[in-house]
């Protein structure tokens, strides 16, 4: 009985043993393919905004920049994915015009003359909310460094109300925050 059991174990380190050997072997054979990188030629051209992709002289994709842009450039990711960069001019701000007659009207105010002088400078002018209605807040810096806040009536042409300011910008806060 002694024999037997030592026969098994025997067998049994022997099958481990080989079953060892046999995956050793194939993760020999497999692994160098597995973990072989493979190359791809890509190619970019980029002419008048568009740029053309090709990968093994194959064109795969088109990318279309704005029309505004400037200064394209196409660079890749770390994770192969295609970059298109580029500069662009801000779209107009829509209320900048009423801003500009605001202005106007804070330059041309006998009132603000009368309270501030004619030295100043207009440091900033804004909308609390750009449509319905709202007065624009100018704020403009006298000589002496006094920084004033006014409102200005659009509809109106007139300023409504100067009021000293302790920073020389326009805060606005939401109800919310």
């Amino acid at each position: 009985m002694i024999g037997l059991v030592e026969n098994k174990r025997i067998l049994l380190l022997a099958t481990l043993l080989a079953s060892a050997l046999i995956a050793a072997a194939l993760f020999t054979a497999i692994a160098p393919t597995a973990a072989a990188t493979t190359y791809r030629k890509v190619e970019v051209i980029s002419k008048d905004g568009v740029v053309k992709l090709y990968e093994d002289g194959k064109l795969i994709k088109i990318l279309k920049a704005p029309e505004d842009a400037k200064h394209l450039e196409v660079s890749a990711s770390a994770d192969g994915k295609i970059i298109l960069k580029f500069e662009m001019e801000a779209p107009p701000f829509p209320a900048k015009d009423l801003e500009e007659k605001a202005m106007e009207i804070v330059k041309n105010s006998p009132r603000v003359q009368e309270v501030i002088g004619s030295d100043y400078e207009i440091v900033a002018a804004g909308f609390k909310l750009p449509s319905g209605g709202e007065p624009v807040i100018v704020v403009v810096k006298a000589s002496d460094g006094t920084c004033f806040r006014l409102t200005v009536d659009l509809d109106q042409g007139t300023v409504e109300s100067i009021e000293k300011a302790e920073v020389c910008r326009i805060e606005l806060t939401s109800r919310a925050g």
